[in-house]
């Protein structure tokens, strides 16, 4: 057993709860593998290879495609999530493409080995059946967002997202507790999450920015009215 493995194992959430014993297990079906940024991990359509990924390290996306070649970001996913669980448990082909942002380091575990591994562990198949309820519900939420919001309502709602799955709470200089999202999405990413162009994420922002809603700064978006964001959201 590999305790450096079974470290990083500890670290991702769906594993966070397996005793000693059933991470050994688990450490000893792991693959690691290096990324380069920017590096295709698993293609839409493509079964060649069915396994589940854990990311030790580094931020990837997840987007789909469509017929006229553009791409709708579904999620960023960093350390501690994971990805390729589908695949994993009905055998089809991938159902989103997996980009690295960063440089990244994978932990993959086959899909043979792992089924009869939660064939003799339950508690790993009942955790990864509630994560993927969340993703579920996750993904429900997000059709509902784009069939049914505004532009300006779609993009106030992708920020919402990501200041609930990224966001830090920090208070500032004057005490005022704002919502941190570190390594922010560039605009066009932005614009492939929330079904809209680069420039109308732009122009978005930017009344957002004057409004005091949020700010831009360096790498990150700082959130100083999320109450704004939610009724922008809601009411578009």
């Amino acid at each position: 057993m590999d305790s450096n493995v079974c470290g990083l194992l500890k670290g991702v959430d769906l594993f966070s709860e397996l005793t000693e014993e059933q991470l050994g297990l688990l450490a000893n079906l792991v693959v690691v593998q290096d990324f380069n940024r920017d590096e295709t991990v698993v293609l839409e359509g493509d079964c060649s290879m069915k396994a589940l990924y854990l990311i030790a390290s580094g931020t990837v996306q997840v987007y789909m495609t469509g017929v006229d070649g553009r791409e709708t970001i579904l999620s960023f996913l960093e350390r501690g999530d994971f990805f390729g669980e589908m695949s994993l448990i009905d055998g089809e082909p991938r159902s989103a493409s997996v980009r690295t942002v960063t440089d990244a380091q994978l932990m993959i575990i086959h899909r043979e080995p792992f089924l009869t591994l939660i064939r003799q562990t339950p508690e790993i198949a009942m955790s990864l059946l509630s994560e993927m309820s969340k993703r579920l519900r996750k993904a429900n939420k997000q059709i509902g967002s784009l069939s049914t919001m505004s532009v300006s309502g779609r993009v106030a709602g992708t920020l919402l997202n990501l200041m609930e799955e990224r966001g830090m709470r920090i208070h500032t200089d004057n005490g005022q507790m704002v919502t941190v999202i570190h390594n922010r999405p560039t605009q066009q990413q932005l614009a492939d999450m929330s079904g809209t162009t680069r420039e109308t994420v732009s122009r978005i922002c930017s009344m957002l920015v004057k409004a005091n809603a949020i700010a831009m700064t360096g790498k990150d978006i700082v959130i100083f009215d999320e109450t704004a964001l939610q009724e922008k959201a809601t009411k578009g």
